[in-house]
């Protein structure tokens, strides 16, 4: 035996190594975390059979490469995780209902934090305000976050402790007596979310519950966007335990501490600092999205632009020389246009692999310079399918090149998939689903004007390895060929022989050669 190798043959399985074109083969060999050998049983038992420390048969079953998520909130997964869960609710009436019924199961909470409604579903057909809340819950602070991550709404109490820090209107709506509404957006919304999490002060639970959840799913690496201190501290001290990789994109107020925490992280395969995320407008939920022409149910509202391209610029030169990567979110057409004028201006050549968050209401103009400026793109198919509403906001013109995905691969663009989750159910089955039939169960109306937009089975798998670990800067995921690391899931049924594709389940994950999840019998 060799235990210092720790070498595991895996074998008599369908092991799909890379996607485009599928590749599959019999049998793996991995050496301590890489991946050893790809090929036959014969082969790898002859060369290795004799050495292995362990002989896994897997009895026939599917091993796939373990899905990257080029983009997702891990803290705030967590908190959708272990705080009041708003999803599906189809009233502001049920939301109350939800919140009292929270607040009577944790009477000791210091703050009551919930996360994931939609006024776009309330039957009530208007935004909540800080009176409902209060009706329920107003002896201590509440913050009730929109699914976008761009909108909330908040108590009285929150209103009290905190204040308003003089924001405009547009982000902190006031009634006709000039009094708060409770409703908050962007900024303000931000402020108040930071406030709630900071008097919870767990954010090593959420952590640990959300690289729990998604091994369990099949996800072995991250691009955690909007990444606090915090965060970065637990995971370079935990990371190695989890089991999950990470690649953070600090928020812009972390910006400074760049090199000073990249030093101390140094070299880990767990974690590393990729550079920072920027927004250049806010959400197509909130109608905070900047776009070129208004939104087609609000003539008087063209959402709202946060960095326009000289400020881009400027903030691109502080960075100059400290090989950072910008993660810019930009889901309007606008804000598209402030993202690449600004990489334009600034000069590609000075930049580290630029990508662009969401990239939703797209152009034709976009797409060829997209692809001359080398821009990376990380999508959220799953989009389509929660954003139900999209064709009201846009248009039907506007809707035919919106949550792009095809068009953006057939002009030679670096893409990635990912969630946003918790924006978006963070099970890589929904999204895959939705990238390939693109809303068709759910009779989404968007895909009246956009079936152009969907793409085939073996290139959703692409985007979610190989495409999402490209905009990571990863050349060591994504795939299992020899030299890369062994980061695998192992399926309950091939997903090429199967038309439910929501119906797949892992049945193990291995990360670094080592189970971080094993579905119980």
């Amino acid at each position: 035996m060799s235990e210092e190798r720790n070498i595991k043959i895996y074998y008599n399985g369908s092991i799909y190594t890379k996607f485009i074109p599928p590749t599959v083969v019999k049998s793996i060999v991995t050496e301590g975390e890489k991946i050893e050998f790809c090929g036959s049983i014969e082969e790898a038992m002859k060369i290795y059979g004799k050495s292995a420390d362990t002989i896994v048969n897997l009895e026939g079953r599917v091993v796939i490469p373990g899905f990257v998520d080029s983009h997702l909130h891990l803290d705030d997964l967590g908190s959708s995780l272990n705080y009041l869960d708003l999803r599906g609710s189809s009233s502001i009436s049920e939301m109350k209902d939800r919140l009292n019924r929270y607040r009577v199961k944790n009477p000791g909470a210091k703050v009551v934090i919930g996360m994931g409604w939609d006024q776009e579903s309330f039957s009530e057909g208007r935004w909540p305000t800080r009176y409902d809340l209060d009706a329920v819950e107003n002896s201590v602070p509440v913050f009730l976050e929109r699914f976008c991550e761009h909108a909330g709404v908040i108590n009285s109490r929150m209103l009290e402790l905190f204040g308003t820090k003089n924001f405009p209107a547009n982000i902190f709506p006031l009634s006709r007596d000039g009094s708060a509404t409770g409703i908050v957006k962007e900024e303000a919304a931000l402020f108040f979310k930071e406030k709630a999490h900071k008097l919870v002060g767990d954010e090593e639970r959420n952590l640990e519950s959300s690289a729990r959840y998604l091994l369990s799913k099949g996800v072995t690496s991250v691009g955690f966007v909007s990444c606090g201190l915090e965060s970065v501290d637990y995971l370079s001290r935990e990371g190695s335990r989890l089991g999950l990789r990470v690649r953070v994109y600090l928020r812009e107020d972390l910006s400074d501490k760049l090199e000073d925490l990249r030093s101390k992280i140094g070299d880990n395969p767990y974690l590393r600092i990729n550079g920072i995320k920027l927004f250049a407008d806010g959400a197509l939920g909130a109608e905070t999205a900047a776009l070129r022409e208004p939104y087609s149910e609000d003539s008087g509202n063209s959402g709202m632009l946060i960095l326009d391209p000289q400020k881009l610029v400027e903030i691109f030169g502080h960075f100059k020389g400290m090989h950072a990567q910008f993660a810019i979110h930009a889901i309007g057409d606008r804000g598209i246009d402030s993202v690449i004028d600004a990489i334009s201006i600034f000069g590609r050549d000075n930049m580290v692999a630029p990508r662009i968050e969401h990239c939703t209401v797209l152009r034709e103009d976009h797409l060829e310079r997209l692809r001359e400026l080398m821009i990376g793109v990380s999508t959220q198919p799953a989009f389509v399918i929660d954003d139900w509403w999209a064709v009201k906001r846009l248009g039907k013109i506007r809707s035919v090149l919106s949550y792009p995905l095809a068009s953006l691969c057939n002009n030679g663009i670096k893409v990635g998939i990912s969630t946003d989750s918790p924006v978006e159910n963070p099970d890589p089955w929904f999204t895959i689903d939705a990238a390939v039939n693109r809303g068709e169960r759910e009779k989404r109306e968007i895909l009246n004007y956009s079936k152009g937009e969907r793409i085939d089975l073996s290139a959703a798998f692409s985007l979610y390895t190989v495409g999402s670990a490209s905009l990571l800067l990863d050349s060591e995921i994504g795939s299992l060929e020899t030299g890369k690391f062994a980061d695998f899931i192992i399926l309950n049924k091939d997903p090429f022989d199967t038309k439910d594709l929501r119906s797949i389940m892992t049945l193990e994950t291995v990360v670094g050669g080592t189970t971080r999840y094993k579905k119980e019998r």
